[in-house]
């Protein structure tokens, strides 16, 4: 299987995930030009796409999903309240609706949903052994009974604790951020790899927040609490990564 984040961030996330004759993104949230430009860089084409996966209803997770849904003809595999929150900026899709509690499949690829905490109705996945999960204020029990059995994953590591407290944001949004419908720090997303992650082989940091972290702050922190050999890298929201083989 093969795995490539080609943005993530407050500005836009979207990650490829292809296995045989299954080609999936998971979320589309920058505009549907721009992932089309990146999927090129890739050697890839949204012609060849099998499916959307939408972990929720925020603009940058679904900017791009009607554009891409209806100019390809992609199916969009989406939770009801999901759906029905999104539904006005969605547009006319084909919508395939998955219950958030039990496994589907596309094709002969099994995709996992796994509950995570946020402000809406949300959900990550886990396809084979490989899992996404972001926009998250903790670590769900379901996040964590399945993280042990994961040898990648794109996790959350939104914020640096200090550089958020002190920054420039009103009080009800540093609130909010470090709330249980927030978002994942650094050290929680590393405690969680230490803790959880003893077969993980790679893991892809996403969800960065400009103006409450760096990645040079991520990477300290997973270096200080993690000590695992996992290799680990850092998703921009400004370009796509390579692609890794899992």
């Amino acid at each position: 299987m093969e795995i490539s984040v080609l943005a993530s961030g407050s500005n836009g996330n979207c990650c490829l995930v292809e296995h045989k004759d299954v080609s999936l993104l998971l979320d589309a949230g920058k505009s549907g030009r721009e992932i089309n430009e990146r999927l090129g860089r890739l050697g890839k084409y949204p012609e060849n796409l099998t499916g959307i996966l939408v972990t929720h209803s925020h603009h940058d997770h679904i900017a791009g999903v009607g554009v891409l849904a209806r100019r390809y003809n992609i199916p969009v595999y989406i939770t009801k309240p999901t759906y029905d929150e999104a539904q006005f900026k969605l547009g006319n899709v084909t919508a395939k609706i998955f219950d958030r509690a039990k496994s589907f499949r596309i094709h002969d690829l099994n995709i996992k949903p796994v509950q995570t905490s946020h402000n809406v109705y949300s959900c990550g996945f886990v396809i084979r052994e490989f899992g996404l999960f972001t926009d998250t204020g903790t670590v769900t029990k379901q996040i964590s009974d399945i993280f042990p059995t994961l040898k990648a994953v794109v996790l959350e590591s939104n914020h640096d604790i200090d550089m958020l407290i002190h920054g420039r944001y009103p009080p009800y949004l540093k609130q909010w951020i470090l709330s249980d419908q927030g978002h994942l720090s650094n050290i929680a997303a590393s405690t969680l790899i230490q803790s959880r992650g003893e077969n993980l082989a790679c893991v892809l940091l996403g969800h960065l927040s400009e103006n409450n972290n760096t990645p040079e702050l991520a990477k300290k922190t997973f270096e200080t609490l993690v000590h695992r050999k996992v290799v680990c890298n850092i998703c921009s929201r400004d370009h796509e990564t390579k692609t890794w083989d899992i």
